[in-house]
C-alpha cells in the first residue's frame, strides 16, 4: 500500500492548529454544527469489525424509518399501504419491501416528502445528476454535518486534512458573493489555505493560469474533476513542466479510467484516489490507499446494488440506491441515483477498516466538447448551469456538439420557464463556449439512450 506523501514541516504544523483547535470552533461557535464530533465518531467506526458496523447502520435505519413514517405524508401513507413495519426491519434486504424512489417521484410528490416540522430549517440544493433532469431537494442541518464529516473523512484517507495548501481543480462558475457572505468565505478560504481554479478553462491561458496557482501554492492536496485534471496533466507531461513533489489527487464528480489514473500518476505522483458521490447525499464511497475499490459511507449511508428493485449477487452490475440515514427532513429512501455499480464481496480490505466496497461505478462521465479553438471542454461543465434549488427553469436538457463543431442544446421546458430567465442562463455560459455557436431546440422530452441513461452531453464524431 502506498501511503500519502508526509506535507512539509511548516504545514504539518498548521495543520495540526487548525483542525485540531480553529475549526472545531469555529464549527461549534460560529456554524453551530457537530461536524468535528461526527468526524471523530466517523474515524473510530471505520476500524470497528463489518458486524458491528452493519448493526449500527441497521439502528440508524430503523430510527429512519419509523421517523418517516410518523412524520412523512409520502412514507406514512406508503407503510399503511403495504402494511410495512420498521420494527421488522432485522437485515438490508428487508428494504426491498419498500418501492425504489425515483427521480421523477421526488418531483411530482416533493411536497409529501418533507418533514412539515423540519421544512422551515431545512437545506435547500438543486442538481442535475448524470441524467439530464434537474431536481430540487431538501435535507436537515443534522445531515449536513453527517454529510461535512464523511467528506472529511473520505479525503482524509488521501492525505486531505483541513489547514493543509490544498487546490480545488473545479468548476468555478460564479464569482464570490458580495458583502458580508463573499467576505466570510474568503476568510475560511484563507484558513483553511485553499485555493479555487476555474477546471472549465482548458484553453492555453487557462492552464497557464492554472499551472501558476499550482507553482505558487505548492499544494499538498489536489480535489478535481477527472476529466479536467486529467487533461490538465496530459498538457503537463506533453511539455515536461513538471517541478513539484509528489501531490495527493482526489478525483470526484466522474469516474477515473486507467488512462486517467495513468497520466494524473505521471504529473503529480502514486498517489490518485477515486471518490463516488452525488449532490442529494455528498460523498457516496472513497479510495482508501489500498487502492482496490471504495469504501461506503456505510455510518451515514445504505446504498444497495439491484436489479428491478431485487438486489443483486454480490459482484453483479445493477442499479444504485441510496438510502440517507440521517436526513430526517427530507427522507430519501431506496433513492436510485441514476448508475450503476458492482458491489465487493464482504470482507476486511488490505487497509485493515471493516467497511464494505465497491468494485466500480459507471455512468458518471461526461463527453468532451471541443470549444472553437480545438481546446478541449468536459462535459460536466454544462449541468450546473441548468440547476436551480429555486425554480425549474429545465425539466431535462441535452448538449449535443455537431461534427462541425455547433452546439444543439434541447431544453424541455421547466414550470417556472420564462424567456428571460433562460437567457440569463445561456448569458452566463457563453463565455465558457470560446467561439462556439449555439442553437436552442425546444422538445416535448428527451428519451433516454440505449443504455437507459440519458447523456446530457452527446459529441456525434
Amino acid at each position: 500500500m502506498s501511503r500519502p506523501p508526509l506535507p512539509r514541516l511548516g504545514a504539518r504544523a498548521y495543520a495540526h492548529l487548525y483542525s485540531d483547535l480553529l475549526w472545531p470552533a469555529w464549527e461549534r461557535f460560529a456554524r453551530h454544527r457537530a461536524t468535528a464530533e461526527y468526524l471523530a465518531l466517523l474515524e473510530r467506526s471505520q476500524w470497528t469489525a463489518p458486524e458491528d458496523i452493519e448493526r449500527h447502520q441497521l439502528a440508524s435505519l430503523r430510527a429512519l424509518l419509523a421517523h418517516a413514517g410518523a412524520n412523512v405524508p409520502y412514507w406514512r401513507e406508503t407503510f399503511r399501504r403495504l402494511g410495512f413495519d420498521p420494527r421488522d426491519v432485522r437485515r438490508r434486504e428487508d428494504l426491498a419491501a419498500l418501492p425504489v424512489l425515483t427521480r421523477d417521484m421526488v418531483r411530482e410528490r416533493y411536497a409529501e416528502l418533507v418533514d412539515p416540522a423540519l421544512a422551515p430549517t431545512n437545506l435547500k440544493k438543486g442538481t442535475s445528476g448524470s441524467t439530464g433532469t434537474p431536481l430540487r431537494f431538501e435535507y436537515s442541518r443534522e445531515s449536513e454535518c453527517w454529510r461535512q464529516a464523511a467528506k472529511l473523512r473520505g479525503w482524509g484517507w488521501a492525505g486531505y486534512r483541513p489547514g493543509l495548501p490544498t487546490m480545488h481543480y473545479w468548476a468555478r462558475l460564479h464569482e464570490l458573493p458580495p458583502g458580508a457572505r463573499g467576505l466570510k468565505m474568503r476568510v475560511d478560504r484563507a484558513f483553511k489555505r485553499e485555493v479555487y481554479v476555474d477546471s472549465m478553462r482548458q484553453d492555453e491561458e487557462g492552464r497557464r493560469h492554472a499551472l501558476a496557482a499550482l507553482r505558487r501554492q505548492r499544494p499538498s492536496v489536489i480535489i478535481c474533476f477527472t476529466q479536467s485534471l486529467a487533461q490538465f496533466a496530459r498538457w503537463v507531461v506533453d511539455r515536461g513542466l513538471r517541478d513539484w513533489d509528489d501531490i495527493s489527487v482526489v478525483c470526484g464528480a466522474e469516474a477515473l479510467l486507467a488512462s486517467d489514473r495513468a497520466v494524473l500518476t505521471r504529473a503529480f505522483g502514486p498517489h490518485v484516489f477515486e471518490t463516488y458521490g452525488a449532490r442529494e447525499t455528498m460523498l457516496i464511497a472513497s479510495e482508501c490507499e489500498a487502492h482496490d475499490g471504495m469504501h461506503l459511507t456505510q455510518e451515514n449511508l445504505l446504498v444497495e446494488i439491484v436489479r428491478e428493485g431485487v438486489p443483486v449477487p454480490v459482484g453483479e452490475r445493477g442499479e444504485v440506491l441510496v438510502t440517507d440515514l440521517h436526513n430526517y427532513g427530507m427522507p430519501l429512501i431506496r433513492y436510485a441515483i441514476g448508475d450503476m455499480a458492482r458491489m465487493a464481496p464482504e470482507g476486511h480490505c488490505a487497509c485493515g477498516r471493516g467497511l464494505r466496497k465497491l468494485v466500480s461505478v459507471d455512468g458518471r462521465r461526461a463527453d468532451i466538447l471541443t470549444d472553437g479553438e480545438g481546446n478541449p471542454l468536459p462535459g460536466m461543465f454544462i449541468p450546473p448551469f441548468f440547476v436551480d434549488p429555486d425554480a425549474e427553469v429545465a425539466r431535462q436538457f441535452q448538449c449535443i456538439q455537431k461534427p462541425g463543431g455547433e452546439l444543439v442544446m434541447r431544453i424541455v421546458k421547466g414550470r417556472d420557464w420564462s424567456a428571460e430567465r433562460m437567457e440569463l442562463k445561456l448569458r452566463q455560459l457563453r463565455p465558457y463556449l470560446r467561439g462556439l455557436t449555439m442553437k436552442l431546440e425546444y422538445v416535448d422530452a428527451i428519451p433516454p439512450g440505449p443504455s437507459g441513461k440519458m447523456r446530457f452531453v452527446v459529441v456525434e464524431r
